[in-house]
């Protein structure tokens, strides 16, 4: 019933004669169950309809909630849950076997099309069971790579970007035991890491430069390496893979540039799905671009942001990750200050968790 209100109040707002309601009705109705619904930051007895009703009816006039839905139906990039499960399930056969063969082959001096020669090299078994992989936060679901990586033990997996030795040694016992168990001579320390996650908008919360020093995930993960090599607990020539399930082509750019620039010069990026720059809010639908920029709510800009009426960092993106929406998306999607005082109160279709929030200091 609440959505059958909701229809007839998207009909109102959108002055919508009958065949228009059936038509649209349809395509929106699709989307939401097909994706949209499972969005996870709804608010407890919302779902899409409801969210976009009170979203389309906050903008002043029809041209301005046209110019939004049209937005929704042909922009929006909405990750389920389902898509995000198959880019990870891509991860092992696509970026981590290809890795290490490439590492192996190199060693060895096999042709690297020489597959089952390398992968059947005790060599590579070593090296495969070697490697650490870690998750750069709770967006690398670190329990549905385990699931579609076989090959590889539970043993090698860590949720963190900043690995303690009080884990990791006895992770090395265990790489200890099953090197014996393998029948493979090889030193008993990890040689390769693999940090992955799941999106990077502007590629800066991984890695940027303030002032002259550089900062990010990746250099702690740089100085956590340094406190196990000195337990001997990592390979001194240890290398890094960072492995992206979905990033833009701006974080793809930035990252293999900044990291060329920084004392992390072997240190790799690969990406599972990039979203190409014509994806761009400000290239793909400017009049959404103005309206985002127009309707932005001041309140919304902080210390860790600043003013982002396109996103973090100008990203200008339309996406939406089923868990979360991205601060790299323009703020309307994402900016909900209807519980706040001295705002705009503006709604968002897609209310985002913030990780830093001035009342959770």
């Amino acid at each position: 019933m609440k959505s059958e209100l909701a229809e007839e109040l998207l009909a109102t707002l959108m002055d919508w004669d009958r065949a228009a309601f059936q038509e649209k009705v349809r395509q929106l109705d699709a989307l939401a169950a097909y994706k949209f619904d499972e969005y996870g930051n709804f608010r407890p007895g919302v779902r899409f309809f409801e969210s976009l009703a009170s979203w389309l009816a906050q903008f002043e006039n029809q041209a301005d909630r046209a110019t939004a839905l049209n937005f929704v139906l042909d922009r929006l990039i909405f990750i389920s849950d389902a898509e995000m499960t198959h880019l990870i399930e891509l991860v092992y056969p696509d970026h981590i076997d290809l890795v290490l063969r490439a590492l192996v082959s190199s060693e060895l001096a096999t042709p690297s099309h020489e597959v089952s020669r390398i992968v059947n090299d005790p060599v590579f078994i070593g090296t495969r069971r070697r490697s650490l992989i870690l998750g750069a936060s709770d967006g690398a679901r670190l329990d549905k790579l385990r699931r579609s990586a076989p090959f590889l033990s539970h043993e090698q997996f860590l949720q963190s970007c900043e690995p303690p030795v009080a884990l990791i040694a006895p992770m090395r016992d265990k790489l200890t035991q099953a090197l014996k168990q393998l029948k493979v001579e090889m030193p008993d320390t990890f040689a390769h890491i693999f940090l992955v996650d799941d999106f990077a908008g502007s590629g800066e919360t991984l890695l940027r430069k303030e002032g002259d020093k550089f900062k990010g995930k990746l250099t702690k993960l740089r100085d956590a390496i340094e406190l196990l090599a000195r337990e001997r607990l990592v390979a001194d020539d240890i290398t890094v893979t960072l492995i992206l399930y979905v990033a833009t082509e701006q974080a793809q750019e930035h990252l293999s540039r900044i990291i060329g620039d920084s004392d992390l010069p072997s240190w790799t990026v690969r990406v599972v799905q990039v979203l190409p720059k014509t994806v761009r809010v400000d290239q793909s639908d400017r009049e959404f671009a103005d309206l985002a920029n127009r309707m932005y709510d001041e309140s919304t800009t902080d210390d860790h942001k600043g003013r982002a009426p396109l996103g973090y960092a100008n990203c200008a993106l339309p996406v939406v990750l089923s868990h979360n929406t991205p601060n790299n998306s323009v703020s309307l999607l994402w900016a909900d200050t209807t519980q706040e005082t001295n705002t705009l109160q503006r709604r968002a279709l897609f209310p985002r968790y913030e990780r830093h929030h001035k009342d959770r200091p």
